[in-house]
């Protein structure tokens, strides 16, 4: 579990657009829908779980990789209190470089998704094959969080993909388990729209060691 971290955070977190992840799988018959908020070369994005809201309030999480910390900001019965906790997202770009090393990976088709001109890829090993899309002129990336880095991808992956994903943005991704159907699970970006949507981090208390 990510230690509390006392931090002081910018006043104010701002984002230019919502990116909607619907969530399926094979072992739940409920679906997610995760809501991204991402701002045009930012180095934090927030996100918030449709089914987390409740009727005594709601959370919201930012992941500031600036700062290296993960902030949840919580309206609970009508108090607004934040905990923050450190975050090392470089360790955990390590970390799926070494889950992903085994993989091979080749380009395939395209196809256009809400809009976007998405290339496919297709990844896998012995446990598993993913299929994905990128919409490689989106006008939002997550790619300042993941600082995203040649050496890390799996093998089969050409370094000049990189250069024409700079601004990409995964629109559809399957998950297929080799060994376990139950596994499987399948994410579809269901809306991109533009937002002025913000967080005033003064508004909040600090709370439970944050």
């Amino acid at each position: 579990m990510p230690n509390s971290k006392k931090v002081d955070l910018p006043a104010t977190y701002t984002f230019d657009y919502n990116y909607k992840l619907k969530m399926t799988s094979q072992s739940q018959k409920d679906e997610m829908v995760m809501d991204y908020y991402l701002k045009k070369d930012a180095d934090y994005f927030g996100f918030k779980m449709n089914q987390m809201k409740t009727e005594q309030g709601d959370m919201f999480f930012v992941m500031d990789n600036k700062l290296n910390v993960n902030a949840m900001f919580m309206d609970l019965m009508g108090q607004k209190m934040v905990q923050t906790s450190s975050l090392d997202m470089k360790e955990m770009t390590k970390e799926d470089a070494e889950s992903n090393k085994d993989f091979n990976i080749k380009k395939i088709g395209t196809k256009t998704i809400l809009g976007y001109d998405c290339q496919g890829f297709v990844t896998d090993n012995e446990d598993a094959e993913i299929t994905f899309y990128i919409a490689e002129n989106a006008p939002v990336s997550f790619n300042k969080m993941w600082d995203a880095n040649s050496k890390h991808m799996p093998k089969g992956f050409n370094a000049e993909w990189l250069k024409k994903m700079e601004n990409g943005l995964m629109m559809e991704m399957t998950y297929k388990d080799k060994k376990k159907s139950k596994s499987d699970m399948t994410m579809t970006c269901v809306g991109l729209e533009k937002t002025d949507f913000s967080i005033k981090t003064s508004e909040y208390k600090s709370g439970f060691g944050g």
